[in-house]
């Protein structure tokens, strides 16, 4: 009796061995994924941008880094996802992208379904120089502007439905620095957005010594928009050079309105 009861605890015990180490297996496999197989699988190439090309691909799925062209050369990309995330369903990974001296750090997290509904990027800061800026979005009317300076991201928290690539949900604030626009200089200028519905508000205010810069930029999702601007000055003489592109309201004003497609 005692005989059989030894040998069905070392049966018990035996098996479980096998499944420790066949769960233990499992988990170092799924832990050393390559990120470049992962990014070769079709659920995940869908819902990367055609003309975003990623490579190399170094390190796993959990910590790895990646290169970015379109086809120009876009800098580097570095994640480390958060594993805990993952038992509560959802995918969280710490993202830093860098190019020259560009950089923007933030969090993102997508929902745990088996397709991509929403994206939801938190607490993204860093700066980007506009002519990097400029080629990403492909604006080759800006880019005859020679506009120069950087774009700064300050606590910028985004939620973008996937399937319509509109957001649902945006805050913080951002910067225009050391901005130059044919040759003219600018002051500090800050953007607050505020979403409603289909409609996209960036607020837009700068204030030199002499005149202030106020206005908004309404974007739409049906792909219109129109922009709003008026720069008011303490005298005639004190209006900016630039401020002879816009419509002259009086001696001390300029503003400008103007709608388009996007």
């Amino acid at each position: 009796m005692f005989k059989k009861m030894s040998e069905a605890i070392q049966l018990k015990t035996l098996l479980g061995l096998v499944l420790l180490f066949l769960l233990t297996l499992c988990i170092s496999i799924v832990y050393h994924l390559p990120v470049s197989w992962l990014l070769g699988q079709p659920s995940i190439q869908k819902h990367i941008p055609s003309q975003i090309t990623l490579s190399p691909s170094h390190g796993t799925v959990w910590e790895g880094k990646s290169y970015l062209s379109v086809p120009e050369s876009l800098g580097s990309l570095q994640w480390n996802v958060s594993f805990w995330s993952l038992l509560i369903g959802e995918l969280k990974l710490d993202s830093f992208w860098k190019k020259e001296q560009s950089q923007l750090q933030g969090q993102i997290q997508v929902d745990g379904g088996s397709e991509l509904q929403t994206l939801e990027l938190t607490q993204l800061n860093g700066q980007i120089a506009l002519p990097l800026l400029l080629k990403v979005i492909n604006a080759p009317g800006l880019k005859e502007m020679s506009i120069k300076g950087e774009l700064a991201f300050d606590s910028i928290d985004l939620v973008l439905d996937v399937n319509t690539q509109w957001p649902t949900a945006l805050t913080g604030e951002w910067t225009l620095n050391e901005l130059t626009v044919l040759g003219n200089d600018f002051p500090e200028i800050t953007i607050t957005p505020q979403l409603q519905g289909e409609k996209l508000t960036l607020h837009i205010d700068g204030k030199s010594t002499h005149w202030v810069l106020s206005g908004e930029l309404n974007v739409f999702q049906n792909q219109q928009y129109n922009i709003h601007l008026k720069v008011t000055a303490n005298s005639e003489n004190s209006l900016p050079d630039w401020a002879g592109l816009l419509r002259k309201q009086g001696d001390k004003v300029a503003v400008l309105n103007h709608r388009g497609v996007w």
